[in-house]
């Protein structure tokens, strides 16, 4: 329902926007999208929604959510100022949050029906997100109104802190793929991390192009401590996700 009241939206927008040559096409191929997300869903709604393993249903499934998030990201940029400053991509984040649904459920299996192919795309994966998070950073930290907010600034510390345990993990996931050592805590982490990464760079994204006044929850000098608390927070998150996986 949401859905359709935003494609409702996109198609009542001003004519300035309507007439782009890029308008009208990317809104068709958002409904066709959609259409057949809701025939999937609707048609198997326990396999595609529910799924108790990765099958093709819950991959096309998975892709195109990500199609319609990209999509809608165009549209709900539209209409915002354009700055000088490079913010945080709105695109990238749901690429991470696509390919973290896809690699997931393997990862979380511990070792049967592994594949050399499959360890190869991981590898391929890990490299593509460590050079696209290394331009992201300098983009994630630009001063911005959003920075007087204590939810921003954890929200940064927490998505810095995942870019690195998803390269650690990721590492260690690769490693001990080859020498076929139990890694259910690695492949755990390798899971979780790039899902917490993708959900706090779209955060961080809207917040930086939405100048509110952050009168409430305001920053009081020293504005890195929230980043270093949001660090630990998810040191903390993943240190007791190790423990109850060991209990």
């Amino acid at each position: 329902m949401m859905n359709i009241y935003n494609l409702i939206l996109i198609y009542q927008r001003l004519e300035k926007y309507r007439n782009l040559s890029t308008y009208a096409p990317r809104a068709l191929l958002l409904a066709i999208i959609l259409i057949i997300s809701i025939v999937l869903a609707w048609g198997q709604p326990k396999v595609v929604l529910i799924p108790s393993y990765l099958n093709i249903w819950v991959m096309i499934f998975i892709v195109l959510n990500c199609l319609q998030a990209l999509l809608g990201q165009f549209f709900a940029l539209l209409e915002r100022p354009q700055s000088r400053r490079r913010f945080a991509s709105m695109y990238w984040p749901i690429v991470v949050l696509c390919a973290a649904g896809i690699v997931t459920p393997p990862s979380l299996e511990l070792h049967n029906g592994w594949t050399l192919p499959f360890i190869i795309g991981d590898c391929i994966l890990l490299i593509f997100f460590i050079a696209r998070s290394w331009q992201e950073m300098p983009r994630i930290l630009v001063k911005v109104p959003a920075n007087n907010s204590i939810i921003y600034e954890l929200l940064v510390g927490i998505n810095l802190a995942t870019i690195i345990s998803t390269v650690m993990s990721g590492v260690l996931f690769i490693m001990f793929s080859f020498i076929n050592n139990e890694m259910s805590g690695v492949s755990a982490f390798f899971a979780l991390s790039p899902t917490i990464n993708g959900i706090s760079g779209l955060i961080i994204g809207a917040m930086q192009r939405y100048n509110n006044d952050y009168r409430y929850g305001h920053v009081k000098g020293h504005p890195q401590r929230y980043i270093y608390c949001g660090i630990f927070l998810v040191i903390i998150f993943l240190g007791l996700g190790f423990l109850l996986k060991k209990s």
